[in-house]
């Protein structure tokens, strides 16, 4: 692995109150960068702690947003900036990047035609039938779905918020035209579900990483790494018709008819720590290829390596 702190001295991390955003920065941490800056909308939280600079901002959504990133880049001299949430990547892709580049500063962000795809749930899933791979059926929720049960979901937007399980008609006529939400497949069997960090350089190079995890409270808090060669060939498709370059995360399940993809995350994943500490370093790879730096090595952790989260204290 390569000393990224030789090339690049100032980082920003946005959301860096969250999960992803501490995540991100604990690593950056760890490879000695001179100032790793975070922000977020909210303060008050352990996010403050690992940064060595932290600053309120404002929301994605809001009139400020893009003057206030502009100004803290001429102010700490910003050279990398590292959007974490769907709605920051699609208001940055909204506003524009000129060269990979916000107002000269570079952007660690997926290759903008696949992100778009991966933001929106009903395109993603059409591309995937259209390409010829396994896709749950998908359609909006402005008539009744296919069959009950099945899932009923926003059509962007991240994880499992706004997520519900319909049950019977009667409880999907009550939902029908309820906002952009859309009817999407159950796939069974629920304890066959997987998360894929992969990562594609410019190269055509393309790593991937299979996991099996638990959540509680909505966060991962264990699971196991799985070789599965059927899921590998099926990620790789994927990464390779949508063109994705940069890191993201596929989530899917294995059916009986094999596995089908429900979600693609075009941004690091909130198992950033598990999978760097895991040799998987695609936080680090998508820096060195940024910085135009030889693509590190990767030796794969082995076929049921388990991993756990703990807590720790911080004090500031």
């Amino acid at each position: 692995m390569y000393n990224i702190n030789q090339h690049l001295n100032v980082v920003m991390v946005s959301g860096a109150g969250g999960d992803i955003g501490i995540a991100i920065g604990r690593i950056l941490q760890e490879q000695k960068i001179t100032s790793v800056i975070g922000c977020d909308a909210k303060i008050g939280h352990v996010g403050e702690c690992v940064f060595d600079r932290f600053i309120q901002s404002p929301l994605a959504r809001d009139d400020d947003y893009f003057t206030f990133l502009k100004s803290t880049f001429e102010r700490y001299k910003v050279e990398l900036f590292i959007p974490t949430s769907e709605a920051e990547i699609k208001a940055i892709f909204d506003f524009g990047l000129a060269d990979s580049k916000l107002f000269g500063v570079s952007v660690l962000i997926a290759s903008e035609k696949a992100a778009l795809i991966a933001l929106d749930k009903l395109e993603t899933a059409n591309v995937l039938k259209e390409i010829g791979l396994n896709s749950p059926w998908t359609h909006p929720a402005n008539f009744l779905p296919n069959e009950v049960p099945c899932i009923f979901k926003p059509r962007s937007g991240q994880g499992s918020k706004g997520l519900k399980v319909v049950e019977s008609l009667s409880e999907a006529e009550s939902l029908i035209n309820t906002g952009d939400y859309i009817w999407q497949e159950l796939l069974l069997p629920d304890e066959q579900e997987f998360t894929c960090g992969v990562y594609r350089h410019t190269s055509g190079e393309c790593r991937s990483i299979i996991m099996r995890r638990t959540l509680s409270g909505g966060f991962t808090d264990k699971g196991e790494v799985v070789e599965n060669l059927e899921i590998e060939r099926y990620i790789l498709n994927i990464a390779q018709s949508l063109n994705i370059q940069g890191a993201v995360n596929f989530q899917l399940r294995l059916t009986k008819r094999g596995p089908f993809l429900f979600e693609i995350n075009p941004r690091l994943s909130s198992t950033v720590m598990f999978r760097h500490k895991l040799g998987f370093a695609d936080l680090v790879w998508a820096i060195e290829e940024i910085l135009l730096l030889p693509l590190s090595d990767y030796n794969p952790p082995k076929n049921g390596t388990k991993f756990y989260r703990g807590i720790q204290e911080y004090i500031k």
